[in-house]
């Protein structure tokens, strides 16, 4: 991911753009290092997951679309390909296709999220408190359900673009989903 010739053009768009896009790896047995890839990793997953729901909706948006506006090519798009509008079938596969996507893009992204959630989960209680503002104690067996029930909750908080507040919705759905689990402050 870091090879020689992309670090450079990052440096060169950092300086010349001022942006601050990083060259090297997270190392996450440092704390910054760590609220650092919590904050993207949200972010990303929570802009993936957006992504994903927006386009289940164009989905079926334009399957209703075409069930109104061209009924001919709604009830001949699986049975009878030759009697149906061939730009309505294209744009009906192109939607599915970029929603089967983005399905397993915000999967890859939540994958890794849950990577950092049980990193800092295991970490000491002084780091969970600094990166997530409490202390959890959460045993291994149950953190898998604890995450689902985490996600499903956060599917349905108001998504918001800019990367810090996404971050802070994240942490006010955790903290309010695992509020019995937290520890008394250190």
């Amino acid at each position: 991911m870091y090879d020689y010739d992309s670090v450079k053009y990052i440096e060169v768009l950092n300086y010349y753009l001022g942006m601050d896009h990083r060259t090297e790896s997270f190392d996450l047995s440092k704390t910054e290092d760590l609220k650092q890839a919590l904050e993207l990793a949200v972010g990303a997953y929570r802009d993936y997951f957006h992504y994903e729901s927006t386009l289940a909706e164009m989905v079926e948006d334009f399957d209703e679309s075409l069930e109104h506006f061209d009924t001919i090519t709604w009830v001949n798009m699986t049975r009878a390909h030759k009697k149906t509008d061939s730009l309505a079938v294209a744009c009906a596969a192109s939607l599915s296709t970029a929603y089967n996507n983005f399905v397993d893009f915000s999967d890859k992204a939540r994958d890794y999220l849950s990577v950092l959630l049980k990193i800092i989960l295991t970490a000491p209680n002084a780091t969970q408190e600094e990166i997530l503002g409490d202390a959890y104690n959460i045993s291994p067996k149950e953190i898998n359900n604890l995450l689902e029930e985490l996600y499903d909750s956060l599917s349905d908080a108001e998504y918001k673009y800019a990367i810090p507040d996404n971050l802070k919705v994240f942490l006010e759905v955790l903290k309010e989903q695992w509020a019995d689990l937290a520890l008394p402050k250190s």
